[in-house]
């Protein structure tokens, strides 16, 4: 067994925001996402300061920020502009996965001028459509099988951009169609595919989901939000944890797998030191080659172009 991981760090997946202004809807008093519990804590300012402070000592050397669902009344390039006027110390925010409309009137100039900003590797695509009315955050499922969607997808690979899906256990045939019929497109699912049921008829469609997109080679998927929805420590007293971790990266392999925080959210179930804490213990069992894989490498390749090293 290998020493738990002590070389660098890429945080592929947090969120910034200043609630002035009101751009995020979800982070509003009567605002809130079905499936997560109550948003207080969330609901003030998290700035690169604080992400610097909650991430301490955890060798962190560069993050990749992703769009935090910013009003759509407004133009999502309207973040990046924000992002851009900010200060980004300590290697915080050094890329963004933007907003965008896949499919829409005014996709393609979106698209466009995301893509003119230097620090912009990627764009998030929100397909997760939930049986459950009350848990869905799509209003029909199959947003990604339409034309148009496709048509964007496609232009997004053009432009050498990763595609961020954030998606349910539903969606996963949808996203491996969309990784067969667009080869040359980079995806990346967010938050370990959603598994937000653990009961094991949910956790076994999660599973044929995870087999049925790592066979697609252009699929990665983020190890993150991985704290039990309903606080079930059915696998131990390490609850979900390590259970999905051990799935994800059998599906994935180390090539195409990274540990992410999901910071301030995965804040509503750990801290910082907590969440990293268990991947490192987790991960002790690989090599370090291996390790360095999940905390470093291939969140550079995706979104750093290799340049970091």
């Amino acid at each position: 067994m290998a020493k738990p991981y002590d070389g660098p760090v890429i945080d592929p997946h947090i969120h910034l925001w200043d609630l002035a202004g009101g751009h995020y809807p979800w982070l509003a008093p009567n605002g809130g996402v079905g499936f997560l519990p109550s948003l207080e804590q969330l609901q003030r300012n998290y700035l690169p300061e604080d992400y610097l402070r909650d991430a301490a000592g955890q060798g962190i050397v560069a993050t990749v920020h992703v769009e935090a669902l910013w009003n759509a009344a407004e133009s999502p390039v309207e973040e990046t502009r924000w992002l851009e006027s900010i200060d980004k110390p300590n290697g915080v925010a050094a890329r963004y996965v933007a907003g965008t409309t896949f499919g829409e009137p005014g996709s393609a100039p979106i698209l466009e001028e995301q893509a003119g900003f230097a620090r912009v590797a990627g764009v998030r695509q929100v397909i997760s459509w939930h049986p459950d009315p009350a848990k869905t955050m799509r209003p029909e499922p199959g947003i990604t099988r339409t034309q148009g969607w496709r048509e964007s997808a496609r232009r997004a690979a053009d432009l050498g951009l990763v595609v961020d899906v954030l998606m349910f256990p539903w969606q996963a045939d949808e996203v491996a169609e969309v990784a067969k019929a667009i080869p040359e497109l980079t995806i990346v699912v967010d938050h370990a595919a959603s598994p937000i049921e653990r009961d094991p008829e949910n956790i076994d469609v999660w599973r044929t989901g995870l087999a049925v997109m790592a066979a697609q080679p252009n699929v990665s998927i983020k190890v993150s939000a991985l704290g039990v929805p309903d606080d079930d420590a059915r696998w131990g007293e390490d609850g979900s944890f390590g259970f999905l971790m051990s799935e994800l990266i059998g599906a994935f392999g180390s090539d195409r797998a990274m540990f992410a925080s999901d910071f301030p959210v995965g804040r509503l179930k750990n801290t910082f030191e907590g969440i990293y804490g268990r991947f490192r213990a987790f991960a002790a069992q690989l090599s370090f080659e291996d390790q360095r894989k999940l905390f470093f490498d291939n969140a550079e390749r995706l979104y750093f172009g290799g340049s970091l090293s």
